[in-house]
Formats: C-alpha cells, sequence, structure tokens
C-alpha cells in the first residue's frame, strides 16, 4: 500500500469546527484582562497607588485594541513597568496573539496545528490557506524592520530634547504605536503638557512624516506589503485587492490633506489650531490629520478647535479607518469601496457590481453592506448612551454633540482622536467605550468569518422569494 503524503491538508467543511472568530475574540480578551491586573498593580503608577479596575481595564482594552484613547496621561501616571505593559498589549494587540504565536513557530520551524492556521489565515486577511506559511514570516520581518527604522529616526530628534535614556525610549514606544496604529506616546511630560500628543513637535517633518508614514504602513495590511515585496520578481504583478487598497489609501490622503488645509487654514481658535502655525507648516499638519484618523489617534494639532466640517470628516475618515489584515480598524476601505462600487453600479443600470473593471461577487457586497449596518448601528447606539450619560455637560457647553460622534467613532475605529477630552468623561462613559473598542477591533472580522460560516452551513437552503418596494 502506498501513502500519499499531502503537504497542506485540504480544508473541508469540518474546519468550521475550529471557529477561528472565537479564538480571536477569546485571545484579545485574554490579554485584554492580563494587562489590566498587570496595570492593577501599586508599583505599574507613581503614585503607588493602584489606578482601579476601570482605569486600568480601559487603558489596558486601549492598548490591546490598538486604540489611543487614554483616562490617565501614559507619559505621567505610568511607571517604566506600567509603559512596559501597555507597549507589550501594544504589540500584541497589533498584530493579535496568534499571529505572534505562528511567527514564534515559524521561525523555530516547528509544526502548527490545522486549527491555528485557520485561525491566522483569519487574523491576518490571507487569500489563501497555503499563504499563510509564508505571510507569517513576512510580518515579522516588515513588522520589525519598520518598528525598528521608525525608531532610529524618531529617537534622532528625540534625543537632544530629552536626553539619550529617554529620547531612545520615547521615540521606539512612539515608533511601535505609530506602526500598530494605537496612538499611545510619552510626551505628556514635555513642555506642551499632558495629553499633548505631536502638537509640540508640528513644526519638526522628520517626526511627523516618520510617524505618518509608519502608520500609513501599519494601516495598508501584511496582505498588501507582501503583494508589494513580490513585485521584486520578474512577471509579478499586484493582487486586485492591493489594487484597490492603494488606490482608496491615495485617495484619502490627498483629498483629506486638501479637505483641512481649505477648511482650518484661518483657524486660530488655540494655539495649537492649524491657523495659528506659520504657513509652512499648515500643510505638513493638514497631510498629518489626513493620516491620523486612519486610525492612529495622534494628533499634531489641537483637535477640540476643530471647526465642525473638520470634526465631521475626521469621523467619517475614522468610521472608514484602514485595511483588512491591517494593525488599523473601521469598517476597511476595500468595504468602503464595495459599498461605493455597488451604489455607481446601481445608478448606472449593471447587473454586476464593477470595480475598476473587476466584477466582484455578490457574497462580497452582501459582507460590506452587513459589515457596514452593524458598524453603524454600533456607533449610534453608543452615541445615544453617551448623550444620556454625558447630558450635564453638554447642557452646560462644555463639548457638544459633534464631540459625542467624534468620540464614539474614535472608539469604534480603534483611532484615539478625542475632541471631548476622554479623561474628562463620566467614568459609566469609559465603561460603555471600553467594550466599543473590544467589538471594533475583533468585530469586523469575526463577523465577516460568521457570515463566511453561516453561507456554508446552510448553502442548500432555498428560501420563497418575496418582493418589497424599496426607495
Amino acid at each position: 500500500m502506498i501513502v500519499v503524503k499531502k503537504k497542506h491538508p485540504r480544508i473541508t467543511g469540518n474546519w468550521i469546527n475550529a471557529k477561528p472568530g472565537r479564538v480571536i475574540s477569546t485571545s484579545f480578551f485574554l490579554v485584554i484582562m492580563t494587562g489590566t491586573m498587570l496595570l492593577m498593580l501599586p508599583f505599574a503608577s507613581h503614585d503607588g497607588q493602584t489606578a482601579g479596575f476601570l482605569r486600568a481595564l480601559f487603558t489596558a482594552t486601549s492598548a490591546t485594541c490598538v486604540t489611543g484613547l487614554i483616562v490617565v496621561d501614559t507619559a505621567t501616571h505610568w511607571t517604566l513597568f506600567g509603559k512596559l505593559v501597555i507597549i507589550a498589549l501594544i504589540q500584541i494587540g497589533g498584530l493579535g496573539l496568534v499571529t505572534i504565536t505562528s511567527i514564534f513557530y515559524s521561525f523555530m520551524r516547528r509544526k502548527t496545528s490545522l486549527r491555528t492556521m485557520i485561525v491566522t489565515q483569519e487574523s491576518t486577511a490571507s487569500f489563501s490557506f497555503v499563504d499563510v506559511f509564508k505571510l507569517v514570516r513576512k510580518i515579522a520581518i516588515i513588522t520589525f524592520s519598520c518598528e525598528f527604522i521608525g525608531g532610529l529616526l524618531i529617537s534622532w530628534r528625540y534625543i537632544p530634547h530629552f536626553g539619550w535614556l529617554k529620547g531612545i525610549g520615547k521615540g521606539f514606544f512612539q515608533s511601535v504605536s505609530a506602526f500598530c496604529n494605537a496612538g499611545f506616546d510619552l510626551l505628556g511630560d514635555s513642555e506642551t503638557g499632558q495629553y499633548s500628543s505631536l502638537v509640540g513637535w508640528n513644526g519638526d517633518p522628520v517626526v511627523i512624516l516618520t510617524t505618518g508614514l509608519l502608520i500609513v504602513m501599519g494601516g495598508l495590511g501584511f496582505v498588501v506589503w507582501s503583494d508589494i515585496i513580490g513585485l521584486r520578481h520578474k512577471n509579478a504583478k499586484l493582487h486586485f485587492h492591493s489594487k484597490v487598497v492603494l488606490m482608496m489609501t491615495g485617495i484619502f490622503l490627498v483629498f483629506g490633506t486638501i479637505f483641512f488645509l481649505i477648511v482650518e487654514y484661518n483657524n486660530t481658535r488655540s494655539a495649537w489650531s492649524l491657523g495659528s502655525l506659520p504657513e509652512w507648516q499648515r500643510p505638513l499638519a493638514a497631510f498629518f490629520q489626513s493620516i491620523t484618523p486612519r486610525t492612529a489617534g495622534f494628533n499634531s494639532i489641537d483637535q477640540n478647535t476643530l471647526t465642525d466640517s473638520s470634526k465631521f470628516m475626521t469621523t467619517i475618515l475614522m468610521f472608514i479607518g484602514a485595511a483588512p489584515g491591517s494593525t488599523g480598524g473601521g469598517i476597511k476601505v476595500s468595504t468602503f469601496a464595495v459599498i461605493l462600487a455597488t451604489i455607481v453600479s446601481d445608478a448606472r443600470g449593471y447587473d454586476d457590481i464593477v470595480l475598476i473593471r473587476h466584477r466582484l461577487p455578490r457574497e462580497t457586497f452582501t459582507r460590506a453592506f452587513a459589515i457596514f449596518g452593524l458598524a453603524l448601528s454600533l456607533v449610534i447606539i453608543t452615541t445615544l448612551l453617551l448623550t444620556f450619560i454625558e447630558n450635564e455637560a453638554l447642557v452646560a457647553g462644555r463639548f457638544r454633540f459633534i464631540d459625542i460622534v467624534f468620540e464614539a467613532t474614535s472608539a469604534f475605529g480603534t483611532v484615539g482622536l478625542s475632541s471631548a477630552g476622554t479623561a474628562g468623561l463620566q467614568p459609566a462613559s469609559w465603561a460603555i467605550l471600553a467594550p466599543v473598542m473590544y467589538l471594533g477591533r475583533v468585530g469586523p472580522a469575526s463577523f465577516a468569518l460568521s457570515l463566511a460560516m453561516a453561507k456554508m452551513q446552510h448553502r442548500d437552503l432555498v428560501h420563497p422569494e418575496g418582493k418589497i418596494l424599496v426607495g
């Protein structure tokens, strides 16, 4: 008898039993709870007192879900131990615990289980089951190379100001946070004060452009980067997905820069508003403002004093987010592209959904609108709850309704920008925003996967056709 061993086992209908969506969400939950317990330790805070469960939980959730919303200033509240916990949570959350485990096994040349490979395929948004073996190693190389180079460049600018140890620490912390689209920084102990982010460095092109480039690179997705790296081979071409992601990213960057430059050019409401900056710095600030909502959370201009139109545009960019399989959040640029293509194709009377001269499968359209509807519902419900909780602050004029929408969208999109000041919200609002950040990080991927699984389970089920008037 001859037994033929397959190099890669074929996935059958039984792969559903692996429940990758549940594994992804559970791994994030366990990391968050571990981080919460560590941050509650007295020696994690500078005052020697425990941060309390809610503050620690919020911070751990924000770090693991690479959001950046904070209720205490990272630089001044947390000790070195607390900061190390936060940056570890950011790195784990940016890549995903399952992906990091697969990277370890890949470099150790140890075999991974079929279940682990299936979950890794989902968490990295890889097209092919076989591609997972190659992709996880590329993810490690891309991630740590970008973070190291970015850390060197930012540290080079910080060392003259903060000294060697602090400059290097702040530089590499910011580099990891930027690539993972987290938005955490250690600049709250500088002259600009707590919660100031990069406003004190908006005139330094090296810091701003390096941070911005890291955000974009992390937000493109590892599948796209693997595709780009593959172009060095003869006759290699970009996959359709990569073309869509790069096209949409370019459009949002150009459009966002022009929009913010025009709308905020004469805004001088504070010393850190775009209109208060020297003229040569304004295009740089507008460019960074178009990058950071997708979905990083750093800011080089005052978000509180933005015009309402700029806050609304920032909210839209935060809702759309980055690319699938990236360190960013939101509904994803490819989802938005599919929705636009569906609307345009329907308006032109096409029977098929066409995007860049390619016909899209109907199931792609169904998933895109399902994710969009779920995300919009979550933002609306969060906004309603925050409006109820923060009613007194709204009546007193401490912030406006657009700030509540801004905050809710920032939490869902795992962005970290805030125009109201998260630390100034009621603890009940923190309790609402924490699970929203969690759902924003693991929800869209898990929901899309559940749709695919449901289709496989019910593919032979046919319902009677029903007609309904719409529009």
